[in-house]
């Protein structure tokens, strides 16, 4: 209560806006208005004196998306130089909380908890797909093949209420990393055992390397999987929002999303820099900078044209590894080629860069990064999916007297 006036349930404030649950939550994330928690943490009340407030402000959307549409989003927003989950820190959330947690809190804010295991049937399917490809193929083609095979054997596929959705995804990204052919000796030597082995992080480390799962390393991996969840309405959420749209089921969507992955706008990168760090570490860090900037004057992994003051998601990443490397001696050739990197002018390691330094000194392939990415944007790829069931179907047609068509929201 404030000032003697009852603070506003959710579909009360959404009501007295007139937009949709989603948009409320939107203009949360991005500070424009407050809500209060209720006593058990969950339920979210608003002032109605600041909801008028805010109904007598011009309203803009979160993202634009090049179709003339109008998106607003309440999964991710990046405000003040940070990325924020739902109004939560992002980075604070990769390396506090598990993957699962943080899939979890985009799609539902955390209720219900789910498991990330799936049916037998779907993981074999998921196995049978992924190696029947040949040796050479790479990680994000074989879970290209799986996301399509356990689809297609899935029953209940197009059961679209949101708590059946949430259950799927889960489901799906079990198969995924339970699916895919394990590396060679992975996890001989011993290693982490307990909740770290059974998470989405420690069984997806035996997919991508041999060595053993430490605890550190494993939990390097779950901040990885954490700061890639989701980064906004990019060229891979639209994608997805668009087969929503069309009321597509989520395997759909998500296959959708993930084609956009061979452009080299949304896969990024760290396959740049892994080469780049395995050079380094066999020719030294001067020799390989030099002939950078000879060619281009540029370093691949630096600078985020999102973040002029340095990305974050890199700092948080460079950070967690630097205190536990998987391998020390590699992790050296990362410290020095940063050094030589930064001389004489400042350099921000971006996401892309600290998910290379993970695969480089975890003894992964180069494309590691790239599956690491697939498999974490499920998560944020879903919560869109969620948000877009909610809204009018097939709204991205274009209409025909050409006009913008706008959210419901």
């Amino acid at each position: 209560m404030t000032d003697g006036v009852p603070l506003l349930s959710t579909a009360e404030a959404a009501a007295r806006l007139g937009v949709k649950p989603a948009t409320l939550y939107a203009y949360v994330s991005r500070g424009l208005i407050s809500r209060v928690r209720g006593a058990d943490g969950r339920a979210s009340f608003f002032d109605p004196a600041e909801l008028d407030q805010m109904a007598q402000q011009p309203r803009s959307p979160v993202a634009v998306a090049g179709t003339g549409v109008l998106i607003p989003s309440a999964v991710s927003e990046i405000r003040e130089q940070r990325l924020w989950y739902r109004g939560l820190d992002a980075c604070e959330m990769a390396r506090t909380e598990s993957f699962e947690a943080v899939a979890g809190w985009l799609w539902t804010e955390g209720r219900p908890a789910l498991s990330f295991t799936g049916p037998a049937e779907f993981v074999d399917a998921a196995r049978a797909a992924a190696t029947a490809l040949p040796p050479r193929v790479r990680l994000l083609d074989r879970i290209r093949a799986v996301v399509a095979a356990v689809g297609a054997i899935d029953p209940l596929r197009a059961d679209l209420r949101p708590e059946a959705v949430t259950v799927t995804a889960a489901s799906l990204i079990a198969a995924i990393v339970d699916g895919l052919p394990p590396a060679p000796d992975a996890g001989t030597g011993g290693g982490a055992d307990g909740p770290e082995a059974e998470s989405v992080a420690g069984r997806l480390w035996g997919v991508l390397t041999g060595m053993p799962p430490q605890a550190a390393a494993v939990g390097a991996l779950n901040t990885a999987l954490g700061l890639l969840a989701d980064h906004g309405v990019t060229a891979s959420t639209v994608a997805a929002r668009v087969a929503a749209s069309a009321r597509a089921h989520p395997y759909a969507a998500v296959g959708a999303a993930l084609y956009t992955l061979d452009g080299s706008i949304e896969s990024g990168t760290s396959a740049l820099v892994h080469r780049t760090l395995v050079e380094a570490e066999s020719d030294g860090s001067v020799a390989v900078v030099a002939r950078l900037l000879d060619q281009s004057n540029h370093l691949p992994g630096f600078d985020h044209p999102l973040y002029p003051d340095g990305d974050p998601r890199g700092r948080a990443l460079i950070d967690v590894l630097a205190a536990e490397p998987p391998h020390r001696g590699r992790w050296e050739a990362v410290e020095q080629f940063l050094a030589t990197g930064r001389r004489g002018r400042p350099l921000d390691p971006t996401l892309d860069f600290g998910v290379a330094a993970l695969t480089f000194t975890a003894g992964m392939p180069s494309d590691a990064g790239l599956a690491i990415l697939a498999v974490a944007r499920c998560a944020g790829w879903i919560a869109h999916t969620l948000e877009e069931y909610a809204e009018e179907p097939d709204r991205f047609r274009p209409p025909p007297d050409g006009s913008r068509r706008r959210s419901r929201g």
